[in-house]
């Protein structure tokens, strides 16, 4: 048993790698084509083409892993099965369960290195990609200005900044709203400054010429004060940290600029729609397996172009499905979480439903 299952898992892992490989070489090569123009205009020379490539393979891997694992174990079964070593394997008491073993367990690892690299590591790319692109395709925006943020820093204070200069670490026409209670709110403090920094000795924010306007029910008190320190729940870093685009944040970095949004009394539904999406889309690896392995061990004519339409086909219908699941869960009231599963759920009972069907 160990060693046709070491067979079996070396026939996928080469079959892996080598579409890995091959899909993209093919994805470079069309992108290239199209923004050849752009590196030539802006004079980026070979060694800088490179290294945008260099950066871009890892957001490209990130996509392709699922459809080399399909593209593996259909190739690899199927291959099996046309030779006959499934009939043989299955004569010596080898089930289909038996046989789906040795891959589910190591698309499970390829799952898990997935999740670690698309938290971690694609985001570092994305970052040195991104100042590429921004340089010589004129793409992105590198920015280091927030404008015009409304936070919620308690149920009882609000928060306006007009501008934020993430580099400098400075900020203008701040305004800070305090209100009796958040049962029957009325207003009754206003700070008005025309900038604020961060002090990092004191490790709360400086405000310069504030103006303070205090309310009560029969008139309104006005006063100037030279400067003023707010202590917020947020500081530099976090307020900093907005700046990034989601796409070069990692996982942590994600998910607290999510809850920094929340905490300001944005609706975040969608936004966590979509990192729980990210979380998600690395356990396909283990839900084609199900589709593939069923359908590869039974020999079909047509051979290897049926395999390729096939690996095609439930690809494309899969990474569709996974944003119409997560829109449709979204449009439909689901929990994020749930919109985000919702692709890997239904497609998990296909797999269920195709594998009980398949002659063991």
């Amino acid at each position: 048993m160990k060693i046709i299952y070491i067979y079996i898992l070396k026939k996928f892992i080469n079959t892996f790698f080598f579409s890995l490989l091959a899909l993209s070489i093919i994805f470079i090569i069309v992108d290239l084509f199209e923004n050849l123009d752009k590196f030539l205009d802006r004079n980026a020379g070979l060694q800088n083409i490179a290294l945008y490539y260099l950066y871009y393979i890892p957001s490209i891997i990130k996509l392709l892993i699922p459809i080399g694992t399909l593209v593996s174990a259909l190739f690899s079964i199927g291959n099996l099965s046309n030779q006959n070593e499934i009939i043989a394997m299955k004569s010596g008491s080898m089930s289909l369960y038996k046989l789906m073993l040795p891959l589910i367990i190591l698309t499970i690892f390829i799952s898990a290195f997935q999740l670690w690299f698309v938290a971690y590591q694609v985001p570092k790319a994305n970052k040195e990609k991104n100042i590429l692109a921004y340089k010589y395709l004129g793409q992105g925006n590198e920015t280091s200005y927030l404008t015009n943020l409304y936070l919620r820093e308690t149920p009882t204070r609000n928060v306006l900044i007009r501008e934020f200069n993430s580099d400098k670490q400075i900020g203008f026409d701040l305004q800070v709203n305090d209100f009796t209670n958040d049962k029957s709110p009325r207003l009754k403090d206003r700070y008005s400054a025309k900038s604020f920094k961060w002090d990092s000795i004191g490790k709360c924010w400086d405000a310069t010429n504030v103006t303070k306007k205090s309310f009560n029910f029969t008139k309104m008190k006005e006063e100037v004060l030279p400067d003023l320190k707010f202590k917020f729940d947020f500081n530099n870093k976090e307020l900093s940290e907005l700046v990034k685009p989601t796409e070069e944040m990692n996982i942590k970095e994600w998910y607290k600029f999510i809850m920094f949004n929340k905490s300001g009394g944005q609706n975040v539904e969608l936004q966590l729609t979509d990192f729980y999406g990210v979380i998600a889309f690395p356990f396909a690896n283990t839900i084609v397996i199900l589709f593939a392995v069923p359908f590869a061990s039974v020999k079909k004519r047509g051979g290897l172009a049926v395999q390729i339409g096939a690996a095609l086909t439930i690809s494309f219908v899969y990474l569709i499905f996974t944003k119409l699941g997560q829109t449709l869960g979204f449009g439909l009231g689901f929990q994020p979480i749930l919109s985000a599963w919702l692709a890997n759920i239904l497609f998990f009972i296909s797999g269920i439903i195709l594998i009980l069907k398949t002659p063991k």
